[in-house]
């Protein structure tokens, strides 16, 4: 059994390729020039079913045709996070999407399964606090959240010629996350930021859980055509998630709320200092656009029914042992 992965040297796609192995996948894993192998490399130094490393580009439309020719699934998670303008966004999250499904339509038409992760970005946040479903209207808030889902379109578009599946995930965490890890590193400093005066709720998946959930959906025949939101069911605040980041770490932070008005300033002063150095900043006007939203949440009861996902990883668990592996790995 063959499987491709792009995105493979990333949070959730090296994981992805992990489980891959685990379940005797020959996996070939698209990478860049500049991309940071490290994960993978732990693989390749492992006794385990082997992996290929092919340098490309997601843009390479012909070197994406010959590596799918013989791929029983097909894993699309490369995407860009951050980015200086909508065109660009748009250049890697759509046309390089188009390019994979191409080639897959062009060299492979015997493909098992054709599975891309967009975002719950792609849906934007609820305005109340009842969940989303997967048949909720699509109203993103950013260019990066616009150009996931006009990367669902294109999937869609294709879904009567090539068996496909999307995957929205929340806000992911785990081992080798450097976004929530954060929120980590400022507890171990012992401070607990809050934004606002308003806590927020917010769905999670930890990583394991979510791989777990995307391989399901490849390969469940009623998951061809359809969408699925991926949590650890429950609702979290903020407050919570600090709480139990606080217990993991033995700590008692001090709470330090943020204004707005401070993240609005940090974004302008990011903003411009982005255009300088002609680096996308990680912290702009839209990313404060989402962050003041209170509801980023949504249902995962259509998985649990169609696919039988149970995830394994209630929040306690998984922040006491993403804090274990941050702190055998240094990060703490």
């Amino acid at each position: 059994m063959k499987a491709f992965v792009t995105g493979s040297t990333g949070f959730i796609g090296s994981h992805l390729v992990e489980f891959l192995v685990r379940q005797g996948y020959r996996v070939t894993c698209l990478v860049r020039k500049t991309s940071d192998v490290r994960w993978l490399n732990q693989q390749l130094n492992a006794d385990t079913e082997p992996i290929e490393l092919v340098t490309a580009d997601i843009g390479d439309y012909d070197t994406l045709a010959q590596l799918v020719k013989d791929t029983n699934l097909v894993f699309h998670l490369a995407g860009l996070t951050k980015a200086a303008d909508a065109a660009t966004y748009n250049r890697v999250n759509v046309q390089g999407t188009k390019n994979l499904i191409n080639a897959c339509l062009r060299t492979n038409s015997g493909l098992d399964r054709f599975v891309y992760c967009s975002s719950l970005a792609a849906m934007g946040p609820c305005s109340t606090a009842t969940p989303m479903t997967e048949d909720a209207s699509p109203q993103p808030l950013t260019d990066y959240g616009r150009s996931k889902l006009k990367g669902e379109f294109v999937t869609y578009e294709c879904a009567n010629r090539l068996p496909i599946t999307i995957i929205r995930p929340p806000a992911v965490y785990g081992p080798r996350d450097t976004d929530v890890f954060l929120y980590f590193q400022f507890v171990e400093k012992g401070l607990m930021p809050t934004l606002g005066d308003e806590d927020r709720l917010l769905s999670l998946i930890h990583v394991r859980d979510l791989v777990a959930g995307i391989y399901a959906a490849a390969v469940s025949n009623l998951a061809i055509g359809e969408a699925y939101f991926l949590t650890d069911g429950a609702l979290h605040s903020w407050n919570d998630v600090g709480n139990t980041i606080a217990y993991a770490l033995k700590k008692c932070p001090l709470r330090l709320k943020v204004p707005y008005v401070i993240l609005d300033m940090i974004a302008m002063c990011t903003e411009t200092a982005a255009r300088i150095t002609r680096h996308a900043p990680t912290l702009n006007r839209q990313k404060i656009r989402e962050l003041k939203q209170r509801f980023w949440i949504c249902d995962s009861t259509k998985a649990q029914q169609q696919l039988g996902f149970a995830p394994a990883y209630p929040l306690e668990k998984g922040i006491q042992e993403t804090a274990e592996w941050y702190r055998e790995s240094c990060w703490l």
